[in-house]
């Protein structure tokens, strides 16, 4: 019940920003507007999209991916548990194309087996409460997926020193950041224990182990890690030193 009742707070966040902001703002983790296009593309060439693929993405939300993807295959399908996002999507972006979009959660994607060539969740996996809600979205993945089908779990916040908030501190000394990331720790912990206590700390999202996605993949047939699209361009813009917090995406290919 605390994990449906974690993904209910979380969509109606993104409800209340779908109502008032544009599509790529509703959205969230894109960053600079200008550096959208170049994401997009760098996730359609991480994942080999095709014209003749039939693509599913899981958390589409206001379509800033999705709208891309569409042109380039041959099936778009995408939902989310936001209705005001989907809407968002629908009035955001060229009518000439037919956007298949359903509200429904992860944990019971509504497709038959074997369905998708290639299966897109693009920040969305930092919003789940444990790996126990993880396993059972991934699940639901492998379900759909086709043989030979290539998945996409993108922009994952990893396990490190370096806390993903410290981009609300990134102005402070290096001394001051020692300190910052305790007081991020007691941040996090409170917010959990008591939303009246959260404040802006209520969006604190959940690290996702590399080991544990790889361990939940061992019988595939590839899987890799690396660099989150979005932190790839902005590197390639900014050199190595650009500020921000540093996420991964995992690239899988199914052998079932």
């Amino acid at each position: 019940m605390r994990d449906i009742e974690e993904i209910r707070r979380v969509s109606k966040i993104y409800d209340d920003r779908a109502q008032v902001t544009d599509g790529i703002k509703a959205a969230g983790q894109w960053g600079n507007k200008e550096l959208v296009n170049e994401i997009t593309q760098e996730i359609i060439k991480k994942m080999d999209i095709k014209s003749e693929d039939i693509i599913l993405e899981i958390g589409c939300g206001s379509g800033v991916l999705g709208n891309v993807v569409e042109e380039n295959c041959k099936s778009y399908y995408g939902f989310d548990a936001s209705k005001f996002m989907l809407k968002k999507f629908e009035s955001e972006y060229d009518t000439n194309y037919t956007y298949n979009l359903i509200q429904a959660s992860a944990t019971e994607i509504p497709f038959k087996d074997e369905q998708f060539d290639k299966i897109i969740m693009n920040g969305v996996s930092m919003y789940f409460p444990n790996n126990e809600f993880l396993s059972q979205v991934l699940n639901e993945i492998i379900r759909v997926a086709k043989k030979k089908s290539k998945i996409l779990i993108g922009e994952n916040i990893i396990p490190s020193k370096y806390c993903w908030e410290l981009v609300w501190f990134e102005n402070l000394s290096h001394k001051k950041q020692i300190f910052a990331r305790e007081y991020i720790k007691i941040r996090r912990w409170l917010a959990r224990k008591n939303s009246k206590l959260a404040g802006k700390w209520k969006t604190a999202h959940q690290d996702i182990s590399p080991k544990f996605v790889k361990e939940f993949f061992k019988n595939c047939e590839e899987f890799s890690s690396s660099d989150a699209a979005a932190y790839t361009v902005r590197k390639r813009k900014g050199g190595e030193k650009i500020k921000g917090n540093r996420r991964i995406d995992f690239i899988i290919k199914l052998n079932k």
